[in-house]
């Protein structure tokens, strides 16, 4: 076997055990390595076609690099080149971005050192497509007042970038910069709490900014699906149903960006996936941008149909994963001085070291020390924050039972724990059914199919439910997480 084959066969293996398998398929099955100077230090890496050369040179570069150094301890150049020799490769560029959302990266990104290989975190690079045609806003639209459909709240100016979702921030500046090219559509997995949800509003903010007369929907796999129950609803008048169903139709097919949260949602609704199914395919094949968010990768998503899981991976899939300490302590600097806490480094690296899970976690840590410290009439220290994390820490996950958690929920709501198991629809069960499903998932290490059969559900209602608490704003409904803090610690007096 050549160096240039014995080199790639790495290159592949490692890239296979972290790209999801319709993306590794699409992308690199088809393309090799070529002319490997160990004295130059670079290398050529051949597609079929120019399309496939620059997506693996935009999205896969870095990682290609990291790849090499990693397995030969030198710093390769990478040169593409594709066997369509009618289409000229683009080199990337670095552009000047916003010094707003520079400096605030900088500022609370880390305070000294820079981690190792954080580096290029600090630029937001673009790929430009000259060989694209870029979607042309709808004129039709009037932009007479802000889309409702978008948090102003999350913005990439605000996103704190680490190791865990440098590649996924970059990528979807890009496409908020230029809908509709080879990243589309964009598909971001990860777990609960991550920033997912966050990506996907600054992406349509930066997109309106950018194209303030482009229609953008962003909405829930939900609200899709309501909506889609309600045009095909039967009515007796015919033309209704009719207009009912265009009008379905017609709002999310004439838009310049669809946008859509917990896609999974979708999973063994077989007529709506037929109706996004027929959505998504005349959105891309007009090149308006698709942006979808899950909870899971493409190829782990159960009770899909195939020809949507393919066309999901068509574009780009990017994870993103937990926070490491760098990024943790970034964050928690951030949050501080947005809740207006001010913290010693001293606790700002105790925090950093003993909550790993996810943002939400760390909000939440934050939010009980500013409040145990203005109950207490004190200042937020590392005293406060050693005995609001041991408090969580007495109660570890794997000795909190479903079953400990419906019947603390019942008797702290006073209700029966009948009543929760139940199908029942009032308002107040369901409330606290919620709560319950919310806590299952935030404090066990169930998946939400296992949460499911506690609940006598499928877990497509699990995450429903789950969701339902998961999205509130804790600054807009105090009242249950505060409920949800009371009820966390009578759990860890278990």
């Amino acid at each position: 076997m050549s160096n240039s084959n014995f080199l790639w066969e790495i290159i592949l293996r490692e890239l296979k055990s972290t790209v999801d398998p319709h993306v590794f398929d699409t992308w690199f099955s088809g393309a090799s390595i070529d002319n490997v100077d160990f004295m130059k230090k670079s290398i050529v890496i051949t597609s079929k076609e120019a399309l496939i050369s620059q997506f693996i040179q935009g999205a896969y570069d870095q990682k290609l690099k990291e790849i090499l150094k990693k397995n030969t301890g030198f710093d390769f150049n990478i040169d593409y080149t594709s066997l369509d020799t009618d289409i000229p490769l683009i080199t990337p560029h670095v552009v000047d971005e916003k010094p707003a959302a520079e400096n605030l990266i900088r500022q609370n990104f880390l305070q000294g050192d820079k981690p190792s290989g954080a580096q290029h975190f600090y630029q937001k690079q673009t790929f430009p497509l000259e060989d694209y045609k870029h979607p042309v806003p709808n004129k039709n639209i009037t932009a007479s007042k802000k889309n409702p459909t978008l948090n102003k709240n999350y913005t990439f100016e605000n996103f704190v970038v680490g190791e865990g979702n440098a590649f996924t921030h970059n990528i979807a500046w890009n496409v908020a910069v230029s809908p509709g090219g080879i990243y589309n559509p964009l598909f971001i997995y990860g777990g609960v709490g991550l920033g997912k949800t966050h990506l996907l509003h600054a992406i349509g903010n930066e997109m309106e900014a950018n194209f303030p007369d482009f229609k953008i929907e962003c909405i829930s796999s939900e609200k899709f699906l309501n909506e889609f129950l309600a045009s095909i609803k039967p009515m007796k008048d015919k033309n209704n149903y009719t207009n009912a169903d265009e009008d379905f139709r017609r709002k999310y097919r004439d838009v310049d960006a669809l946008l859509i949260d917990d896609i999974q949602f979708l999973s063994g609704k077989t007529e709506t996936q037929n109706a996004f199914f027929h959505t998504f395919n005349e959105l891309q094949m007009n090149q308006k941008q698709i942006v979808l968010i899950s909870d899971r990768s493409p190829s782990q998503l159960n009770d899909l149909e195939d020809r949507l899981v393919t066309r999901f991976s068509q574009g780009i899939t990017a994870d993103i994963t937990p926070p490491d300490f760098e990024t943790r302590m970034a964050i928690i600097k951030f949050k501080c001085e947005q809740f207006d806490i001010k913290l010693d480094e001293e606790t700002l690296t105790y925090i950093s070291s003993n909550v790993s899970s996810n943002i939400r976690e760390l909000e939440g840590v934050l939010k009980r020390i500013k409040f145990t410290a203005t109950s207490k009439h004190e200042q937020p220290s590392l005293s406060i924050a050693e005995e609001i994390l041991k408090s969580a820490k007495t109660s570890p996950r794997k000795n909190i039972s479903p079953d400990n958690i419906i019947n603390v929920c019942a008797d702290f709501y006073k209700i029966k724990v009948d009543d929760i198991l139940s199908s029942s629809r009032k308002k107040e069960v369901v409330q606290v059914r919620n709560i319950a499903i919310y806590l299952c998932r935030e404090l066990t290490t169930l998946s939400f199919p296992s949460i499911g059969d506690c609940f006598n559900k499928d877990h497509t209602s699990i995450l429903y439910s789950f969701n339902k608490i998961a999205k509130l704003s804790k600054d807009e409904n105090p009242e249950i997480f505060e409920d949800i803090e009371v009820i966390k610690e009578r759990l860890g007096k278990i």
